[in-house]
């Protein structure tokens, strides 16, 4: 698919890139054109006004001057009959005759005797006819020449089209090319991820069905495994969506004043109650003058994101949240003493769907689409996420976001 769609941006390319080129070499060729036979045109023009002038002051056989090089002065009297030929010598019989015929009075015509071309100008007067007469041979061979580069220059233009046009066309699939492996990698996992609660569900429905005599006490736990398996992709669908509407620029941020550390501490106490019960410390260190402007209910939810990342996999020690003014930005930082990330996975963990062996097991209830939210978040408020790990020892988040701020920012304190 991807091969033949190259080939027709390639053939597209070329196309717009010869009809340019040829464009601008047609467009430079009839100017050359005009130019040439403009001033050929003045000088008949000056020419035909000198020689009218003399012919009405005084008739002779012979005028007192000889016309410029390449041009030949013809006079009619009334009666049709040729007058004057100058110069004489080294013209076409024909020529005198031809050029009678196709005269027009005061328009310039071109006129074309055994293969030479001439530039002719006619008028009449009352003592007859008066024509000039000018070989454009010189024009001619500078317009041959520069159409013979032009051509040259098309011809050159075709290769220089094709292979310009296979290179762009070969760039311009690159982030569509990735972009469908990103779709075909996201359809596949999610539909990986649905089957496996679907699948446990089928299983305990059926079991439900093959004992329709026992109680729901009795079923009990098939019953709460279920309801778990229903939240656990109820949750993913939730994040699925969150995902499509983000691909598809569908997401509107309502952004407001928001004082972080008052978020910080409503996303601290969320979990407060489950940290203790774990036997993990939950601290926070909050500058009071970081103010920033956002979407509110995003960054909560970055915020419980990133807690819950952290608290999933820590089975003990601490988890921090550090948040700090630095410049125009707000540096919000979660630490946490777990099981940490290796290095092969550090780089992957923002991808959708992407899970390491040893951090993202099945069992934990992860869906591995948070983090992939928490960047969507972070980005779509032109901030940056990045994460530092060691395995065995830790985790560090650190999120940067363009804040406002009020105040000068203060030494953190400990809540």
């Amino acid at each position: 698919m991807f091969k033949q769609t190259r080939y027709r941006l390639a053939l597209l390319f070329s196309l717009v890139f010869f009809v340019l080129i040829n464009g601008l070499g047609a467009t430079l060729y009839f100017s050359t054109e005009n130019r040439l036979y403009s001033q050929t045109d003045r000088v008949l023009e000056n020419e035909m006004n000198g020689l009218e002038g003399w012919v009405k002051r005084q008739i002779r056989r012979e005028f007192p001057f000889r016309p410029m090089r390449l041009m030949t002065v013809l006079h009619w009297d009334a009666e049709g009959k040729l007058v004057l030929q100058i110069p004489r010598e080294n013209v076409d019989d024909k020529l005198p005759s031809l050029l009678k015929e196709a005269g027009v009075n005061r328009a310039f015509v071109n006129v074309t005797v055994e293969g030479a071309e001439y530039r002719l100008l006619t008028r009449d007067l009352a003592e007859g006819r008066l024509q000039i007469a000018y070989n454009l041979e010189p024009e001619r061979n500078v317009l041959n020449n520069l159409l013979v580069m032009i051509a040259t220059g098309s011809l050159v233009s075709i290769l220089i089209a094709l292979l310009t046009g296979l290179f762009l066309a070969a760039r311009a699939l690159i982030p569509i090319r990735k972009a469908w492996e990103q779709q075909q990698q996201f359809v596949s996992d999610a539909s990986h991820e649905l089957r496996t609660p679907l699948s446990v569900l089928q299983i305990h429905l059926e079991r439900l069905f093959r004992h329709p005599e026992r109680t729901i006490e009795q079923e009990s736990e098939k019953i709460a495994v279920m309801i778990d398996e229903t939240r656990r992709m109820s949750k993913m669908v939730g994040d699925l969506l969150t995902l499509a509407r983000s691909d598809a620029s569908g997401v509107k941020l309502h952004e407001s004043a928001i004082a972080l550390p008052e978020l910080v501490a409503r996303a601290a106490g969320d979990f407060a109650e489950l940290s203790r019960m774990r036997g993990i410390r939950l601290e926070t260190y909050a500058d009071e003058a970081v103010t920033m402007v956002g979407d509110s209910g995003y960054l909560h939810q970055l915020l419980v994101i990133l807690l819950d990342n952290a608290l999933r996999y820590t089975r003990e020690g601490t988890i921090t949240i550090r948040t700090a003014a630095e410049g125009n930005y707000v540096l919000l930082r979660i630490e946490d003493t777990g099981i940490g990330i290796g290095k092969d996975d550090l780089p992957r963990i923002f991808d959708r769907f992407y899970r390491a062996d040893k951090v993202r097991g099945r069992g934990d209830g992860g869906t591995g689409l948070g983090l992939s939210i928490a960047k969507w978040i972070v980005e779509a408020h032109h901030g940056t996420i990045r994460a530092e790990s060691e395995e065995g020892e830790g985790t560090v988040i650190e999120v940067r976001l363009p804040m406002e701020r009020h105040a000068r920012p203060a030494a953190f304190r400990r809540e």
